[in-house]
Parts: C-alpha cells; structure tokens; sequence
C-alpha cells in the first residue's frame, strides 16, 4: 500500500469511518444482515466530510493542504472545466472578463506584478460539498478551492502559479477572496 493510501487509511480510521465500511461490505462475505435505509448520497457526503475534516485538522495541515488541493480535480472534473479552460489557453484577458460577465466575478489584475485577486461575490460558499447550516468547521475545504483555481489558472495561463484563498464564507467573512499569483515567488 503506498504512503499516501496508508495515511488516508488511517486518518479515515482514526475518524471512525472504518467501522462503517467494515459493517457495509459484510455482505461481501456472505453474511446476511437487515440494512438500515440508506442516506442519501448528499446526506452521506456532508456526514463523511464532517467527520474527516476535523481529523484532519488536528495532522499535519500541509499534508491537509495537499491532499485536498488534489481532491479539487474530483469538481474541476464534474464541472467538465477543461472544455472551459480551453477555450482561453493563452487568453487570460479574455478569461478575465469570462469570469467577470458569467461568474458575477470581481477582479483586479496588477499586470506588472502578475498578480491577480478575486473577489467570487457571493454571500453562500459556491462549494457543492457544503450545506447549508452544517456545523462542523469545513474551512479546510477552502484548500479545495485554492487547487482547483491553481488548475484553472494555470491551464490559460500556459504555466503554473499559485492560488491562495485570502477570505473565505467557511472562514468567516462575508466572500470568499482569492490571490493568484501568475509568477509564484515559493513552490
């Protein structure tokens, strides 16, 4: 099993999920046991991410930070972003108004600095894993978020940069807020 299975294991154990998959796949070996209702597939997600964020949180948050900017892929993906993307490869003026006119974006360019901030302008967090109400802290999901702009940015931008969410509706403010930087000055 390679490392980063290993610790996923271990973190979903150490939230208590492993029992859950142990009584789900006792089928499999042929026992036979009454299954309660199943939740829905939302229900599920929001209780799974609830439980393994804040087990998260307490590991090492650069691993966090890591894990979930790849699990931006998973949305960026559902999203069929790429054929989005593509239309702008090397168009990242272009892109900008896109965001601005479709997205309700409000953006700041800094050219000579190459520096892009984002202002989403939405009073909800936009993240398909959140519901409304929900009381675990899911502010880690914001590294999510930071991934998948990477991706998007990178991709019209023709090279890596970096993307750093600044606030966040998770976090407490009243937007979420992003910082692209087109140069990145650290990995």
């Amino acid at each position: 099993m390679c490392a980063d299975r290993r610790s996923f294991v271990k973190t979903a154990c150490l939230a208590g999920l492993c029992g859950w998959v142990g009584e789900n796949t006792a089928a499999a070996s042929g026992e036979v046991r009454a299954q309660p209702e199943a939740p829905t597939a939302a229900a599920l997600a929001q209780k799974w991410i609830a439980t393994l964020l804040p087990v998260l949180a307490t590991g090492d948050r650069e691993h966090a930070k890591r894990a979930l900017k790849r699990c931006s892929k998973a949305h960026y993906d559902d999203l069929n972003m790429q054929v989005t993307v593509d239309r702008f490869r090397g168009h990242l003026d272009e892109f900008l108004a896109f965001l601005r006119q479709e997205w309700a974006w409000i953006i700041d360019y800094d050219r000579d600095r190459g520096i892009i901030e984002v202002n989403e302008n939405k009073r909800t967090c936009v993240c398909p894993l959140v519901q409304k109400g929900h009381g675990a802290d899911l502010g880690l999901l914001c590294y999510c978020s930071e991934g998948f702009a990477e991706t998007m940015f990178s991709e019209v931008f023709g090279s890596p940069v970096r993307a750093e969410v600044t606030e966040s509706i998770l976090r407490g403010h009243k937007s979420c807020k992003y910082r692209i930087e087109l140069k990145p000055s650290r990995p």
